[in-house]
């Protein structure tokens, strides 16, 4: 299609070009189901372990089944502190220090917390005295008040709770005023509040916590990258999903430029060889690999779209009475024939046939459009 009429789709774009319900699905907490179940892709899968250390590039087996029940935990050791916890689909990471007590970064939502809980109390009966959160979307973090009162009621130590500045004033931005002008967050706010014009360091107990803001600001302006370097585990919530495909609209990346910018830090020199299991929040435990194959997977939309862009028709017609759907059948055009492209080498991925691929190519194609 001549580059004029790009140009011109880009003013019109904005109407339809991303599916808005999964992403209000994933900000305020709600459960998220996949309609496609097929076999996970081929690796080093080992039954998962609270004992047993995790060898990087290994993944825990049968996760799917696994995580279904939300009043189940999966729990993985990493390292000699670290432990992901896995419940119906979302993930947390949990730190465990013989002083400090317990670390929880990211207390997930509130209809998954208490089972995250109660997952630590098999790991531990250290109390949870710090919470982190990594970015405010409540699917991630609305459980926090549960976290609070559990430790108000069980624990004499008191709970610290770590964010960065952007965060807290993201968590201020949406709270209210009560009518003695109290703020009435939807949860607690940090009482720890970390300015990340740099990366900074937190330690808690023996163990080294470094929270970073990455450059590209993929996900959310305040999603932080938190690095448990101890145990080289890095928790990076939303940005990759191991084992499966990206989660629609690459779980709403605000800005899919700095999403593949911050993929790509994870990689470079000086910074691959310092960790080795990385917590996207969901999916399994990734590794370097799997953020390779992910920037692969990327490379390869990329250029079907381009492909597509060359072929597929723009097919204005009076009859639809709506210049909207103009846009909107050209883009599902594009979205049908990358698919159809990706299929022989993606087509066994978990998500392959829930309608996220078709996201993933009409993110990327307005991103051409637009750039």
């Amino acid at each position: 299609m001549p580059m004029n009429k790009n140009i011109y789709l880009t003013s019109l774009y904005f109407a339809f070009a991303f599916e808005t319900t999964t992403a209000i699905a994933h900000q305020n907490d709600q459960a998220i189901t996949f309609p496609d179940q097929i076999p996970q892709a081929q690796g080093d899968y080992v039954a998962a372990s609270k004992v047993e250390t995790l060898k990087p590039g290994q993944k825990v087996d049968n996760l799917f089944d696994l995580q279904f029940d939300d009043k189940q935990a999966t729990i993985q050791k990493l390292g000699n502190n670290t432990y992901w916890i896995g419940v119906n689909y979302y993930n947390t990471t949990v730190i465990v220090d013989d002083n400090a007590g317990v670390m929880l970064i990211d207390p997930l939502g509130s209809e998954r917390v208490d089972t995250v809980l109660k997952a630590i109390k098999q790991i531990t009966d250290k109390p949870i005295t710090a919470m982190v959160y990594s970015h405010y979307h409540l699917d991630h973090v609305g459980g926090a008040k549960q976290v609070s009162d559990y430790v108000e009621q069980h624990q004499t130590e008191p709970l610290r709770i770590y964010s960065s500045a952007a965060v807290y004033e993201k968590i201020l931005r949406h709270s209210k005023k009560d009518d003695n002008n109290q703020i009435k967050a939807k949860v607690p706010l940090p009482t720890n509040v970390i300015k990340l014009d740099r990366a900074k360091t937190i330690k808690f107990g023996q163990q080294k916590i470094r929270m970073i803001v990455p450059k590209g600001a993929g996900h959310t302006p305040d999603n932080t990258l938190i690095w448990v370097k101890n145990d080289k585990v890095v928790h990076f919530a939303d940005m990759i999903n191991p084992d499966q495909l990206p989660f629609y609209n690459f779980a709403g990346a605000e800005d899919f430029h700095g999403y593949e910018e911050d993929l790509k830090w994870l990689l470079k020199k000086g910074i691959k060889g310092q960790w080795q299991y990385v917590n996207g929040g969901h999916g399994n435990i990734g590794s370097i690999d799997d953020v390779k194959s992910l920037l692969g997977y990327l490379d390869d939309l990329r250029r079907e779209v381009n492909k597509q862009l060359e072929i597929a028709p723009y097919e204005p017609k009076l009859s639809d009475r709506n210049h909207f759907i103009w846009v909107k059948r050209w883009q599902d055009t594009i979205a049908a024939g990358v698919k159809e492209a990706l299929e022989p080498k993606y087509g066994n991925m978990y998500g392959f046939d829930s309608g996220a691929v078709e996201t993933h190519a009409i993110m990327v194609l307005f991103d051409i459009v637009d750039h």
